[in-house]
């Protein structure tokens, strides 16, 4: 005779079952941090979602007048931490969300856009009102979601590194291809 009884779910040496872990639950803290505070669940294109939050921070410093060397040091920072994070927890975004590179990962965004913007030579109206504040995160917006897609050498042969390390780094190779172009095209305006 069998009885009909449910069984317990396995339980890990903590007493949680598995289910109650930080990695089995979808709204877990690595989600929140991996996708840019969630822009990179946004759909379509949620790499140029998730560009928009360090766009933003970018725009604020230059809006508050924040000059460089400082904001150039806020920006390697952020590009340092987010680097950081990136690969720490792309194997975690990797199981999670089951692909090599996911889409919804863009803590590479955050750390690719804001290389472009270290110490690029910004003309002075740039920080004279919002408007223009925002003309020049735009502009290197543009440029970076540009060079992110473009995928120019070395950044698809980038791609192909293991783990957090291709995520990040084919990113940060267009940042640092845009603030090459930044450097050049902003200098030669100011002649």
């Amino acid at each position: 005779m069998t009885t009909n009884r449910k069984q317990n779910p396995p339980h890990d040496s903590t007493g949680i079952t598995p289910m109650a872990s930080s990695t089995a639950m979808p709204g877990t803290w690595r989600k929140w941090v991996i996708t840019g505070g969630g822009l990179g669940l946004l759909k379509p294109a949620p790499g140029s979602w998730g560009t928009l939050g360090p766009a933003i921070v970018f725009w604020m410093l230059v809006w508050a007048k924040v000059a460089d060397p400082w904001r150039s040091v806020v920006c390697l920072i952020g590009a340092i931490v987010a680097g950081i994070l990136t690969v720490q927890l792309s194997p975690w975004a990797i199981e999670y969300f089951g692909r090599e590179d996911p889409g919804s990962v863009v803590l590479d965004e955050y750390a690719g856009y804001w290389v472009a913007c270290v110490l690029i030579p910004l003309p002075v109206h740039a920080t004279s009102s919002l408007w223009h504040a925002w003309l020049a995160a735009a502009g290197v917006y543009i440029l970076f979601r540009l060079f992110d897609t473009l995928k120019l050498p070395p950044c698809r042969q980038l791609e192909h590194l293991p783990a957090g390390w291709g995520i990040l780094l084919d990113d940060i190779a267009a940042g640092i291809q845009v603030n090459v172009v930044l450097q050049i095209v902003l200098r030669l305006w100011h002649m």
